[in-house]
């Protein structure tokens, strides 16, 4: 998804391309009590829409047929949504709706990635997935070496006074046993064919967000692609050391 490949006012260079949010299956769905319903909905809805690419380059036609695939997930996700969710859900679904008619304006508006990965972080909060705490400063992450597989929610909280943070996570392709410093070294076409991108989250200083992965085993990454001082020419937070390897097994 165009849209929530974009963390807030930076954008994730390597991973707007690659449309792969989350690894694994309907297998990995352990959700589980009253909100279980409305938890597997989310977990489909967050798999699907983070792999749909719309740009301006998009025909009509394939926006209609990403708007189909689209569409029944999000309104699966308001029907089952618990009653404190509701209005958030149906905000999710009325930027998704449009799509059916080949109308991607609401989907691709900036604003959508902020409205989005609010719902996650309410959304998540009622559903009992595995919590990864993440807290980004200048310049590292804080975070677990290893991650249980499953469904995770990642908890990210940036901790700088000056700078925004985003937390783009990526897998190795398989068969691929480069290691992290060398796929970032390499032209980003090679680099993603590579990789496969997860998820991401983004803040501002001294607040935070969520967002959502369905994992499953194999190494991993976290980066951040913001520029230093958030200007458009400066070097990447990564190369300043921000970036954190981790296994989930």
């Amino acid at each position: 998804m165009r849209t929530l490949q974009r963390a807030g006012a930076g954008l994730l260079a390597l991973a707007l391309a690659t449309g792969i949010a989350a690894c694994g299956s309907d297998d990995d769905k352990e959700a589980t009590g009253d909100n279980a319903a409305f938890c597997d909905a989310l977990i489909d809805f967050n798999t699907a829409a983070f792999q749909v690419d719309i740009s301006e380059d998009t025909s009509e036609a394939d926006i209609k047929a990403a708007g189909e695939d689209l569409a029944p997930l999000s309104e699966a996700l308001k029907e089952n949504a618990p009653e404190d969710l509701k209005a958030s859900a149906t905000e999710v679904d009325d930027f998704v709706q449009p799509l059916r008619e080949g109308d991607a304006e609401p989907f691709n508006q900036d604003s959508t990635f902020e409205t989005y990965m609010g719902f996650l972080g309410e959304a998540t909060s009622a559903c009992d997935f595995e919590e990864v705490k993440v807290t980004a400063k200048d310049y590292a992450f804080e975070a677990p070496d290893t991650v249980k597989a499953g469904n995770v929610s990642f908890a990210f909280t940036n901790s700088s006074e000056g700078e925004d943070h985003e937390m783009a996570v990526m897998q190795k392709a398989d068969g691929v046993d480069l290691s992290w410093e060398e796929l970032l070294a390499l032209p980003e076409e090679e680099a993603m064919s590579k990789t496969k991108f997860v998820t991401a989250a983004y803040s501002p200083p001294g607040e935070g967000g969520s967002t959502l992965a369905t994992l499953e085993a194999g190494d991993y990454v976290m980066v951040c692609f913001i520029p230093v001082g958030g200007a458009e020419d400066g070097p990447p937070h990564f190369t300043q050391g921000m970036i954190h390897e981790f296994t989930v097994e």
